[in-house]
């Protein structure tokens, strides 16, 4: 009973997180249910103590997110942009938050697949029903709940229940890897066709172009990975040439933005107002200013470093959104640690993201096939890594733990089920042995 309690308590937890737009702004916009992820963070300091008091011990999942945040504070100690204790702690926290999140989801569903499995469909259910109300409704959606109207090439972009488009795309780009890949390597046919419809809902529904790259990622995995290489290749070139076709037909407008951008980047970083790009210039600049430990925690590009000193030294500080900004400038999860840690801080985020994999594939040591879904998720996450504040943001948090953790889960499941007869065998041996008789 108390175990069937603790399930569907982090479960509506766990939909309070992925929601928690949608939650605050059917309650007034009152912010009950912007800091959900404090709970889980919470929770794996209470799961880690418990095990440590009664094993004496922390397991490496748990234990290196913990030493990476102890060196994250004691580096931030020593700068001479050192905020204050209490947001130098509560910033690495932030920095590491992704990792947290993954733990406490599977240490609370790790031995319960059947459960979890109906959470997963249902959250899918759910943001697919907001997707269709968005679309039925259109302006009117957005319009109920408060939010932002966003046209992109003179369409609005849905965001669903998600409340924001790029929300949305990392669920749709998930949920691409979770169709073809879940199971295995995927055939060719089912990729094809679901990567037409994925990009289809990509460019016409969220006009959003960051969720398409899984799909050069897909297709390039699948070269590496299958034995005849040859019509690997021949095929990814005929979806190459439909797709650049596709993008000059209908998204034209998708390659001049991107160009823009690259340009702001690459050319023009002191003119530019494109907010991610003067992020990532200036991650780099800071990167190798401060080598190798960047000005330390809160203090660029996370929501604790309004005021920073940094950004005036840089000569950012009275553009734009840095002069008039409340919730901090954070654009890019790569510019953020790049800036507050440096090389010591991506070195240490990258060796996480290792242990995490690592981890993965040791559970999935029975079925080797199921780890190309695993794979292809962290290929996204380099990405995303660099283009969104993946590892600050609460919904990316939770629904990248959700996608992985149901693999974990399944595994689990299934060696449990697969051991059951051999059990059954036995117990049965032992009843009929003469001692029993």
């Amino acid at each position: 009973m108390i175990k069937q309690i603790k399930l569907w308590f982090y479960a509506l937890m766990v939909v309070f997180m992925l929601y928690n737009k949608l939650f605050d702004a059917l309650t007034g916009n009152h912010d009950i249910f912007t800091h959900t992820d404090i709970f889980f963070v919470g929770s794996f300091l209470m799961i880690t103590g418990i095990e440590f008091i009664t094993k004496l011990r922390i397991s490496k999942l748990a234990i290196r997110p913990l030493l990476t945040i102890f060196i994250f504070v004691i580096v931030s100690l020593f700068s001479k942009y050192y905020s204050n204790l209490n947001n130098t702690i509560l910033c690495a926290f932030i920095h590491v938050k992704w990792f947290l999140v993954f733990y406490v989801i599977y240490e609370i569903f790790k031995n319960d697949y059947v459960f979890f499995k109906r959470l997963f469909f249902m959250t899918l259910a759910f943001s697919t029903l907001g997707i269709l109300i968005n679309f039925i409704l259109q302006e009117q959606f957005n319009n109920y709940f408060n939010q932002d109207i966003m046209i992109r090439d003179k369409k609005l972009r849905m965001m669903g229940f998600e409340m924001h488009p790029n929300n949305l795309g990392i669920l749709l780009s998930l949920l691409f890897i979770y169709i073809n890949f879940f199971n295995g390597m995927p055939s060719y046919t089912k990729i094809v066709i679901s990567t037409g419809v994925f990009a289809m809902v990509c460019i016409l529904l969220i006009g959003s172009r960051t969720p398409l790259v899984v799909v050069p990622l897909s297709f390039a995995y699948i070269l590496l990975g299958k034995k005849d290489k040859i019509l690997s290749a021949i095929i990814i070139i005929i979806i190459s040439v439909l797709s650049t076709v596709a993008l000059v037909l209908w998204g034209q407008s998708i390659i001049d933005r991107t160009k823009k951008n690259l340009t702001a980047i690459t050319e023009k970083q002191d003119q530019s107002e494109y907010l991610r790009g003067i992020m990532i210039y200036n991650g780099f600049k800071i990167m190798y200013m401060y080598f190798p430990v960047g000005t330390g925690m809160a203090t660029f590009g996370t929501s604790l470093s309004i005021g920073s000193k940094v950004y005036d030294d840089i000569k950012i500080g009275s553009r734009g959104v840095f002069d008039t900004m409340t919730g901090g400038a954070y654009d890019s999860n790569f510019a953020s640690i790049a800036g507050e840690m440096g090389f010591v801080g991506i070195v240490l985020i990258f060796w996480l993201l290792n242990t995490i994999r690592l981890f993965c594939r040791r559970t999935l040591i029975y079925h080797p096939e199921r780890m190309h879904y695993i794979n292809i998720i962290f290929l996204t996450v380099l990405v995303y890594f660099v283009v969104h504040p993946l590892f600050i943001n609460a919904y990316p948090c939770m629904i990248y733990a959700v996608f992985l953790n149901i693999q974990l889960s399944r595994e689990r499941y299934a060696i449990a089920q697969s051991r059951r007869p051999k059990i059954a065998r036995h117990i049965a041996a032992v009843l009929n042995s003469p001692q029993f008789a």
